[in-house]
């Protein structure tokens, strides 16, 4: 046997040196790969359920990750959200109760996204977080865990999680870095996939759009084909059964028309007769009396009738139909469709196709194709027996036609015309020819979500205040200072870029939408121009008077979540200009509370809390107006809570009952309802010393259940919603149709407002599946006292088209900030300087 090799030190530190760097290659080599297939399948696959097991797959073949998930963060909602779950012991449990709200916050996930780094546990250590109440094991309990965080533009966005129930397949570092590689790269690739996604269903409906118009040119060119062979055959000389073969043929190309006949009415005889009949089943057709049969009934209604055996029977037991001797020897038609054939306005008769044996079921379509075919065929028809004169009335009638067709296009333009002047008119100022409000906070709208989908996009907004604008309209004359906010206006336009907007805001007051900034200092110039152009005397009719102008100026910032905010805070800033002095420049400060910086309920302490601000929203069915009170708190600490939050999440420092009934209801004015959110867990275990606190309240009180809440209601928290109705509160549910409609439990209770989805309600506007949808939930409340109440800052806009779709219910928010809330009005009151626009 021979003796293993000896080495010397240096040598040993050698082979230890290439072992490392063996190792260290083998990693980069499989992190290469990895990010390969990522790119690979982020470039590959066709939508992000398809995305997500590929990544697993990824994964797979280089560590332990057969139980894998991906968590991200909601910002909607305020969540961390469970995307995608795959796990060989929990299976769908886990999935089910991570659906509860906070059930992520406080696990091994939300840890690793609030601290924003990598965890790896192992059974032990895992314990020991639970003992310390560091946070919540969900599920199973495994061997060993990893949890990576998943970052984009810097911020932490969700968790990349895998995990091993074999205590013999722990994770080595070598494995830990590579599954941090791919998270860092997790966010592109889930881009890539969302915008090839969006790509292809764009395709998608536009090929369904030229698949629809595809099909009406179609139908038109079909149409226009049979009155071309029926037009053709009127100016044929033919015999009677010559013409009523052809008069066949045209109507056996576009139905199913093996057995046909065309019955004549005789008014003055009273009699039916059949110049023409094709019958597989019957040759007897002869002449006879008017009286009860199939043809009578279509001539006596005036209109299409369609058969089948049943329906033939059952005319016959009540009466209404007498069927001829021929069906004594032939059986019943299976179906039988029948057109009357109308001349000047009279029923000359019927044309009749009919099927056998169930060889052929007419449908509603051959329906609306026979009777079209019958109206042409009427006076060709007529024409055949009554001589040669069609061709004056074909003549006549396209002249009606024409006329009609040319009458109608020049409603059509006029109709455009006026429409395209409504549109301005509601989007510009009548006086400066200027954008308006409207116009102005729509396309700020759009403004600020371009900026938060790409921060790059910077954009401001300049808040102008004219100076000694009453003085020109009491020394020189209204007249005047309608010609000084048009001459304002021009030299406003001056100042500004192509892309940039200016409205007049009201009375004298102009903004302006700044965008494409590239650094602040093109905001301050523009409004340093404005201030040298304002500084000159306005002069008319020999009389000279200074104005000015005091300018506030708002820049974009990640913290603003709405128009109001960035108005709010460029008004502020236009005012403190106005203090410091007219004819100056403020920039707003940033001061003001955005809702990210909200706390949880774990942050309140058993302090004082009192009242900083509400929202207030005024609801009264005359009026069409819905009122919501939703109240923020502030704690000792400085730090804002709104109180829904609170009731949400159930601290129990506070007694949210009490809080509820003896510090915020007091201080609301009386209105005919007050919206309040609660909690589905207040109906569980809390609710029998919840409804005792509740009993002696006002009762002009809503309580609101978020729609994704109520599948998951159980029969205990369904009858205690019954009780509060009971002790004459109202129920509502908010956020209806954020993802579908479900109609079944909608009628799990009877509610009394329905709070439709802000992004449900613009889809209304144009989405004609999305008013499908609301007519259905209109008829589902039709017999019922329950109200649909559309929702959203937007809605004002759009209120004229959803009335036309049956809402006649808005709510549209106000935020007021106030000392004290009992001062505080249920209706918005107009701008202090606003005028007439």
């Amino acid at each position: 046997m021979e003796d293993a090799p000896t080495y010397s030190a240096s040598q040993r530190r050698k082979i230890k040196r290439l072992t490392s760097l063996v190792k260290r290659y083998q990693t980069s080599l499989q992190t290469q790969n990895a990010l390969l297939q990522l790119s690979e399948q982020a470039s590959k696959v066709s939508e992000l359920t398809l995305l997500y097991p590929a990544i697993q797959q990824i994964l797979e073949n280089s560590l332990p990750c057969r139980n894998f998930y991906v968590v991200l963060f909601n910002p909607v909602i305020g969540e961390l959200e469970l995307t995608y779950f795959v796990d060989e012991v929990d299976g769908i449990h886990l999935p089910i109760q991570a659906l509860q709200t906070g059930m992520l916050d406080n696990s091994l996930t939300g840890l690793v996204f609030k601290t924003g780094r990598t965890k790896l546990f192992n059974k032990e250590q895992i314990a020991e977080c639970e003992i310390k109440g560091i946070c919540r094991v969900m599920g199973t309990p495994c061997e060993y865990w990893l949890g990576v965080p998943i970052h984009h533009d810097g911020k932490v966005i969700g968790v990349m999680a895998t995990q091993s129930y074999d205590i013999n397949q722990p994770f080595d570092e070598s494995q830990i870095a590579l599954f941090e590689t791919v998270a860092f790269y997790f966010s592109t690739a889930v881009e890539r996939v969302k915008k090839r996604q969006y790509m292809a269903q764009q395709v998608e409906e536009r090929t369904e759009q030229l698949r629809l118009e595809v099909a009406r040119n179609q139908e038109t060119i079909r149409k226009q084909n049979i009155l071309y062979a029926i037009s053709k055959l009127a100016t044929k000389s033919l015999n009677n059964q010559d013409f009523f073969k052809r008069v066949h043929s045209i109507v056996n190309e576009e139905v199913f028309a093996k057995n046909l006949f065309i019955a004549l009415y005789d008014r003055s005889e009273n009699s039916i007769t059949c110049p023409y009949a094709v019958d597989e089943m019957s040759s007897d057709y002869q002449p006879r009396t008017f009286s009860k049969g199939l043809t009578e009934f279509v001539i006596n209604s005036g209109k299409t009738e369609l058969f089948d055996q049943n329906r033939i029977l059952n005319e016959v037991a009540k009466g209404n139909i007498e069927l001829p001797a021929k069906f004594n020897n032939s059986p019943l038609p299976t179906s039988w469709i029948g057109v009357p054939l109308y001349h000047r306005q009279q029923v000359i008769g019927v044309l009749a196709c009919q099927a056998f044996n169930g060889e052929y079921h007419y449908k509603l379509s051959d329906i609306e194709l026979i009777s079209f075919v019958s109206e042409q065929i009427s006076n060709v028809v007529v024409k055949h027996l009554a001589d040669n004169q069609l061709e004056q009335r074909v003549k006549e009638k396209t002249a009606e036609l024409q006329q009609a067709n040319i009458h109608l296009q020049l409603q059509i333009e006029e109709r455009k015309k006026i429409e395209r002047q409504l549109f301005h008119d509601a989007h510009h100022d009548n006086l400066t020819g200027l954008a308006n409000r409207s116009l102005f906070i729509s396309q700020l709208d759009k403004t600020l979500q371009r900026n938060k989908r790409d921060k790059s996009h910077c954009f401001a907004v300049m808040f102008i205040d004219l100076d000694n604008f009453k003085d020109i309209n009491d020394t020189l004359g209204h007249h005047a200072g309608d010609k000084f906010l048009k001459s304002t206006a021009n030299e406003f336009s001056t100042c500004i870029r192509e892309h940039d907007l200016l409205a007049r805001f009201g009375g004298d007051e102009f903004v302006i939408l700044l965008t494409h900034l590239q650094h602040k200092d093109e905001a301050k110039q523009i409004a340093k121009r404005i201030i040298k152009i304002m500084n000159k005397p306005f002069c008319i009719n020999e009389q000279c008077i200074k104005s000015g102008a005091s300018i506030g100026i708002a820049y974009s910032n990640k913290a603003y979540a709405s128009t109001d905010e960035i108005i709010r805070d460029a008004d502020s800033a236009m005012y403190q200009a106005k203090k410091s002095g007219k004819g100056t420049i403020k920039l707003a400060s940033s001061e003001h509370i955005p809702r990210n910086n909200l706390v949880s309920a774990n942050e309140v302490n058993t302090g004082q809390l009192s009242f900083v601000k509400s929202n207030i929203i005024s609801l009264e069915k005359e009026t069409g107006v819905a009122t919501y009170f939703n109240p923020h708190l502030t704690l000792e600490s400085g730090a804002i809570i709104a109180l829904n939050h609170l009731l949400q999440e159930q601290h129990p420092a506070i007694d949210y009952c009490d809080y509820l009934l003896n510090q915020v209801l007091p201080h609301v004015v009386k209105h005919d309802t007050v919206f309040l959110q609660l909690h589905t867990s207040i109906l569980a275990n809390e609710f029998e010393h919840f409804s005792q606190q509740l009993a002696k309240s006002r009762h002009d009180i809503c309580w609101l259940i978020n729609d994704s809440n109520l599948a998951e209601l159980s029969t205990r928290q369904i009858e205690n919603l019954q009780q509060l109705k009971k002790m004459g509160f109202k129920i509502g549910v908010i956020e209806v149709a954020r993802q579908q409609i479900d109609l079944v439990k909608l009628t799990c209770i009877e509610f009394d407002y329905l709070l439709l989805d802000l992004s449900f309600c613009r889809k209304l506007i144009n989405e004609k599946l999305a008013q499908q949808q609301l007519a259905a939930l209109i008829a589902l409340t039709q017999n019922t006292t329950c109200n649909i109440v559309a929702t959203g800052p937007a809605i004002v806009n759009f209120q004229s088209t959803l009335k036309k779709l049956g809402v006649n219910l808005f709510l549209s928010p106000l935020t007021q900030e106030t000392e004290q809330l009992s001062s505080v009005e249920t209706k918005p009151k107009p701008h202090s300087k606003s005028a007439e626009q």
